[in-house]
């Protein structure tokens, strides 16, 4: 019986990370991606928190909709908390992206220090993938049918965890091995113009934060 719970809930978020999540999570990854494509694993430092924050929202949800039903039912129809964290978050990354690639290095002597990564804030990434995961949509209200209806607490944690899983396999894929990719093509035709790309990226965040944060661009 379990097993056909964790089954269904998996292919429900399969399909939702397959769809709408994944296009929707592109204002976000795709200016960070921008500023971290140098190589597949890059892309995957920035990815693979965001999609861990995702989870976490969504098992958090399971859970607490097992203890509190109405409790969720009130997030979800009020998530203004949310959209001010996500906001918040994303203003601040690209504000910190922005800045990166105006400071100068360190020392004349250290010319490639230029092109030198900085080191995310990969609870940046985290929190960002999680906030943006509270959403009333068809699919996330399926995953609270079905963990308010859990014999036991473990088995609505379970049922957040399958259903977080299927919703970012789809992403992992297509953001880490194929946007990542074509995005490092791109900035390699145009290298000379990288840092005025990764300050336009840095930018979008920006914006595309704001535009949360005043409730025009919602998820």
């Amino acid at each position: 019986m379990e097993f056909t719970v964790f089954t269904s809930i998996f292919i429900i978020g399969l399909s939702y990370g397959a769809t709408a999540c994944m296009f929707s999570c592109m204002p976000f990854l795709s200016p960070l991606l921008i500023s971290n494509s140098n190589s597949t694993k890059e892309a995957l430092g920035i990815i693979l928190p965001f999609s861990l924050g995702r989870i976490f929202s969504y098992t958090f949800l399971a859970a607490i909709a097992f203890l509190s039903s109405a409790w969720v039912k009130q997030i979800l129809d009020d998530n203004t908390l949310f959209s001010v964290i996500l906001g918040v978050s994303t203003i601040s990354m690209g504000l910190y992206l922005l800045y990166k690639s105006y400071k100068p290095a360190s020392s004349c002597s250290q010319p490639t220090s230029l092109l030198k990564k900085p080191k995310l804030n990969k609870l940046g990434f985290f929190t960002i993938g999680a906030t943006m995961s509270i959403n009333p949509c068809a699919p996330i209200l399926a995953l609270l049918a079905v963990a308010v209806n859990s014999s036991t607490i473990y088995h609505a944690i379970g049922v957040g965890i399958f259903f977080g899983l299927g919703a970012v396999i789809f992403s992992i894929i297509f953001y880490g091995f194929i946007v990542s990719k074509v995005i490092r093509g791109l900035i390699s035709e145009f290298s000379s113009y990288k840092l005025w790309i990764e300050r336009v990226a840095a930018l979008l965040l920006i914006v595309v934060g704001v535009l949360v944060l005043n409730g025009i661009l919602v998820l």
